[in-house]
């Protein structure tokens, strides 16, 4: 085995807009993530001490997918038994719409190739890790070190996106959590939505090619607004009400979590102050807030 090998993945601040579209093969499901510098999650292989063998195991004990991805993979290329603990580090909340799960499988399903075969092509390396990601559940494309459109129920990229947005997310948990694999087979589906989606869509594809933050940011409102009736995020008419007082740009939400938050741009004049001041107003409701920055894959 080759000398440590650390695969990584950024966690998101949930989805920039989330949605579905209708076309010549049904509803087709979509989201555009929204991957932050401060969430990620680390993967490690720590060979077992000591001659008796061992099972593969994971640490923390509950990663369950994450361990079945690096099992799978290996089963799929053939490779013996691995004789370890896979170590994951990570600071991503868990069910809240941060995509820890996804972070956490795509990390693990990298390290299993890369651990083996470490100059494997990155475009091979991705290939391998969708193709056991999406065996185990829906999710975000995270491989992408910026802002990319996905097919969420198949981790499918569908465009990936070079940015300047400068976006600065001050986000509240509402508390609990979502269990992902429930909310979506529950699913209902609209015609009517579906075609608000797919202008959204393409709104939200020419803003971000265009590097226009505050366009981008009114596409989330709006995908926050739509997705309301479908998982209500109680703290919205706060963030609505804050977001004119300061002067956010948006509101971004995860679809599928307990995450909202505000939209500010460092493109902005007072930008700082801003943030402070949204943050100041939010805690006096009795929220309490984290700030964090949007990943983006420069032009």
């Amino acid at each position: 085995m080759p000398a440590e090998i650390v695969t990584t993945v950024h966690g998101t601040f949930g989805e920039i807009l989330q949605g579905y579209t209708f076309g010549a093969h049904g509803f087709e499901h979509f989201l555009f993530t929204a991957p932050v510098e401060e969430l990620k999650s680390q993967a490690r292989l720590c060979p077992h001490d000591g001659t008796a063998k061992k099972r593969l195991g994971i640490t923390p004990s509950d990663r369950a997918k994450a361990l079945s991805a690096f099992e799978l993979l290996s089963a799929e290329l053939g490779y013996g038994a691995t004789d370890c603990t896979i170590e994951i580090d990570s600071n991503i909340p868990v069910a809240k719409g941060y995509a820890s799960s996804t972070a956490d499988i795509l990390a693990t399903a990298q390290l299993c190739i890369r651990s083996r075969h470490p100059e494997t092509p990155e475009p091979v390396v991705h290939a391998l890790a969708l193709s056991v990601a999406r065996q185990l559940e829906y999710g975000d494309y995270l491989l992408h070190p910026g802002v990319a459109a996905c097919a969420q129920r198949s981790h499918r990229l569908l465009a990936a996106y070079r940015t300047d947005l400068r976006w600065t997310l001050v986000g509240v948990d509402e508390g609990g959590w979502v269990r992902t694999e429930e909310f979506h087979q529950e699913s209902p589906e609209d015609l009517g939505k579906a075609r608000v989606y797919a202008e959204l869509f393409a709104q939200l594809d020419t803003a971000l090619r265009a590097d226009d933050y505050a366009a981008a940011a009114e596409v989330a409102s709006r995908s926050a607004e739509l997705h309301n009736d479908r998982l209500p995020k109680k703290s919205l008419e706060d963030l609505r009400r804050i977001q004119r007082d300061q002067g956010a740009l948006g509101v971004c939400i995860a679809h599928s979590g307990t995450l909202a938050g505000l939209i500010f741009s460092r493109h902005q004049p007072d930008h700082d102050l801003r943030v402070r001041e949204c943050r100041s107003e939010l805690e006096s409701c009795g929220y309490s807030t984290e700030t964090f920055t949007l990943k983006e894959a420069q032009r």
